[in-house]
């Protein structure tokens, strides 16, 4: 990965962790819509995995 994908990634999950927090403060305290759990939890995959993919190439330039 070079350096503008990684910029490019890191962008994106930022992006994705705002989308996130305005999720988490729209939740209401009952009756949660099954396309809000559902958008949670997809934003939360997402991340894990942008995640893991800067994480492993910050492993990966240290060598």
């Amino acid at each position: 990965m070079d350096k503008e994908q990684r910029s490019t990634d890191e962008r994106h999950l930022q992006e994705l962790r705002k989308k996130l927090m305005d999720i988490k403060a729209r939740w209401p305290a009952h009756s949660v819509k099954p396309e809000m759990i559902f958008q949670l939890e997809s934003l939360e995959e997402e991340i894990a995995i942008l995640q893991r993919r800067l994480a492993f190439q910050g492993e990966k330039d240290e060598f």
